[in-house]
């Protein structure tokens, strides 16, 4: 552990650092966040918005798809094929 010296060495040397960093790049424009002091203030969220609408069931039934080729003239095609899971791959370095 550094000793009481060493630390404010370390001090001096941190703000000659940044001392040289703004001479060379000028002085900060945006001025720095204020220090962190706990825990300030709880964020009030608002209260969720409920719609208190009623929804009506549609008037017609809804078609599935081989309701809708047969309705349209159009064709279904199903696959019943089992499938084969994927290989896995195994990669070694």
């Amino acid at each position: 552990m550094a000793s009481k010296g060493d630390h404010q060495h370390l001090l001096n040397v941190g703000r000659e650092g940044f001392a040289a960093l703004d001479e060379f790049f000028g002085p900060r424009r945006v001025p720095p966040p204020p220090p962190f002091q706990g825990l300030q203030r709880q964020r009030q969220f608002p209260a969720p918005h409920v719609h208190n609408r009623h929804v009506s069931p549609p008037k017609e039934s809804v078609l599935n798809c081989l309701e809708a080729a047969e309705i349209y003239g159009g064709a279904v095609f199903l696959d019943y094929r089992k499938r084969k899971p994927a290989p896995i791959r195994k990669v070694y370095y």
